[in-house]
C-alpha cells in the first residue's frame, strides 16, 4: 500500500510511506513534524477492506452528530427473499478503506480508519450531495469510530481543506484574510464601519483558531465562538449577535480559502451553491479537527491485492501410500470389470 500524509497541525509537510497489512513503518525525522507532533511514531498498518458496502437508507444530516458519523454496521430486514420488490435498500459501495494504528513514543496507540474515496452521505433532490472524505478514529478497540467529515474540492481531493487548517494556525494569514474580507465588505467611504468590522471579523477568527482564552481556557473552533458569546453577551442578544458573528467567520473562511487556492495557483472557488456547501462542512469540519488526536491523517493512494492461501503443504511424507492405495484400487476395479464381463475365466 501506498498512503499520502495529510497535514494537520503548523509547519506540517505531506509525505508519503509505503507498507503491508501487518507490517509496520517509523517515521522517520522531518516526517509527520509540527507543532505538537510526536518526536517518534510508528504506524501500524493493521487492516484493508477492498470492498465496503453500507445501508444509506434513510440517512439524514440531522440524525448525524458531527462528530460520530458512524456508517450503519447493519443491513435491515436481512432475512426472507432476496429478490424483494418495492424496497430501496440503499446500499452503496463506497470503495475501498484503510485501518492503522499510530504509536507514539511512549506505546500508546490511536487507532483510524480512513476511507479512500469521498462519500455522499447526503443527496439532495436531483441525486447530488457533497462529497465528503471520512476519517474515523478511536482510543479504545471497544468503542465505535468517530468520524471527522472533511469536504472534497473541485479536485476531488482533502488538499483545500488541509491548506484552511494550516493557514488558520498562521497570524499574518489570518489578518490577510480579514483584510481582504473588510474590502469586499464594506463601502469605502467608510473607514469608520470598516474599522469596526475589522475588529469584530478579527476576534472571530482568532477565537476560532484558538488563538485567544476564552474565560481563562484554551478552546478553538465554534466552541469557542459559543463560549465567547456567553460570556461576553447579554442573553437578550445572544441569539442575534451569534447569527453576525457567524456570518463575519463564513465571509473570513471563504477569502481565507481563496488565498490558499491562489497560493497554490488553483482556480478560485465561485460564488455558487456547491461552493457554499463546501464552506458550511469545511467550517464545521475545521472546528472539530481541534479533537483529532494525530498530526496528520492518512488517506490510501494505491494499493496492490495479493491473492495468496494461508495453509500450504510444504511435504507429504505418505504420499507413496496414497499412490500405492490408488494404484490397488485402480488394479481392483479393472479385476471387477474383467469378471462382470467373463473375461477372466472364473464366469
Amino acid at each position: 500500500m501506498k498512503l499520502q500524509a495529510v497535514p494537520l497541525v503548523a509547519g506540517g509537510k505531506s509525505f508519503n510511506v509505503e507498507g503491508a497489512i501487518g507490517g509496520q513503518s517509523q517515521l522517520t525525522k522531518g516526517e509527520g513534524k509540527g507543532e505538537g507532533a510526536a518526536d517518534k511514531m510508528t504506524v501500524e498498518y493493521t487492516g484493508l477492506r477492498v470492498i465496503n458496502v453500507e445501508n444509506f437508507k434513510g440517512d439524514s444530516a440531522s440524525s448525524v452528530d458531527v462528530r460520530k458519523v458512524d456508517l450503519r454496521e447493519s443491513i435491515d430486514k436481512s432475512l426472507g427473499s432476496a429478490n424483494k420488490l418495492g424496497q430501496d435498500k440503499g446500499l452503496r459501495n463506497v470503495g475501498p478503506s484503510i485501518v492503522y494504528k499510530l504509536r507514539d513514543a511512549a506505546g500508546q496507540a490511536t487507532e483510524f480508519h480512513n476511507y479512500m474515496l469521498p462519500v455522499i452521505l447526503d443527496k439532495d433532490e436531483k441525486g447530488e450531495g457533497l462529497p465528503i472524505y471520512l476519517w474515523g478514529m478511536r482510543k479504545n478497540t471497544n468503542e465505535q469510530y468517530s468520524y471527522l467529515r472533511v469536504p472534497a474540492d473541485a479536485e476531488g481531493s482533502p488538499e483545500t481543506f488541509s491548506r484552511m487548517r494550516l493557514a488558520l494556525q498562521d497570524p499574518a494569514l489570518r489578518e490577510q484574510a480579514v483584510r481582504r474580507y473588510i474590502k469586499q465588505a464594506v463601502d469605502p467611504t467608510k473607514p469608520e464601519m470598516a474599522q469596526q468590522l475589522l475588529v469584530s471579523a478579527g476576534r472571530a477568527l482568532n477565537l476560532f483558531a484558538g488563538a485567544e482564552q476564552v474565560g481563562g481556557k484554551e478552546v478553538a473552533g465554534l466552541q469557542a465562538i459559543a463560549d465567547f458569546m456567553e460570556s461576553a453577551v447579554p442573553p437578550a442578544e445572544r441569539e442575534k449577535a451569534g447569527e453576525v458573528l457567524v456570518r463575519i467567520l463564513n465571509g473570513v473562511m471563504f477569502e481565507l480559502a481563496q488565498m490558499t487556492r491562489e497560493q497554490a495557483k488553483l482556480p478560485l472557488l465561485p460564488p455558487d451553491e456547491t461552493t457554499q456547501a463546501f464552506m458550511s462542512q469545511a467550517v464545521v469540519a475545521l472546528s472539530d479537527a481541534n479533537f483529532y488526536p494525530a498530526p496528520f491523517a492518512f488517506t490510501l493512494k494505491e494499493f496492490n491485492q495479493v491473492q495468496a492461501s494461508i495453509f500450504q503443504l510444504a511435504r507429504a511424507p505418505g504420499k507413496w501410500v496414497v499412490y500405492t492405495g490408488c494404484l490397488f484400487l485402480i488394479l481392483g476395479i479393472l479385476r471387477c470389470s474383467m469378471c462382470a464381463s467373463g473375461e477372466s475365466g472364473f464366469g
